[in-house]
């Protein structure tokens, strides 16, 4: 069952990535497309869901904590999943839920634009992408 769940998690990155560059593009171009927030939206927080259960029930999160303790924060591959992937991924998960907020109660386009492309920076800093040593997931788990 875990392997399902990381391997869902992974492909919601892929479908999150997408909809931010569509939303991005979409909202500096003027266009307002709040459906199209909405999905990025619901997609961001089922990733959450997602990403939340392995860090507390997996081996690449809160575990770490108990295993390492206070070294944790000294080993950067154990200091990545147990800080950094977590808090940046909250962080990006919050712009989203604020620019969707923000567009649906009239906001403008550049605002949430910006909110956007914050958030799009930081998933992109924290995600293990497969060239970065001693973190790093494939392209697509589970296919080889």
């Amino acid at each position: 069952m875990y392997n399902g769940l990381l391997h869902l998690h992974n492909l919601m990155r892929w479908i999150i990535i997408i909809l931010l560059l569509v939303n991005m593009v979409k909202l500096f171009s003027g266009s307002r497309n709040i459906a199209l927030s909405k999905w990025l939206m619901i997609s961001a927080h089922i990733t959450l869901v997602l990403g939340l259960y392995q860090y507390f029930f997996g081996n690449m999160g809160f575990r770490l904590f108990k295993a390492y303790g206070a070294e944790a924060m000294k080993i950067a591959p154990v200091r990545f999943w147990a800080v950094e992937h977590i808090a940046g991924m909250l962080i990006a998960i919050a712009l989203i839920t604020v620019g969707h907020i923000s567009l649906k109660k009239g906001g403008t386009s550049k605002k949430t634009a910006l909110l956007y492309t914050i958030a799009f920076i930081v998933i992109l800093a924290v995600v293990p992408w497969p060239f970065r040593e001693g973190i790093s997931r494939q392209w697509f788990p589970g296919i080889h």
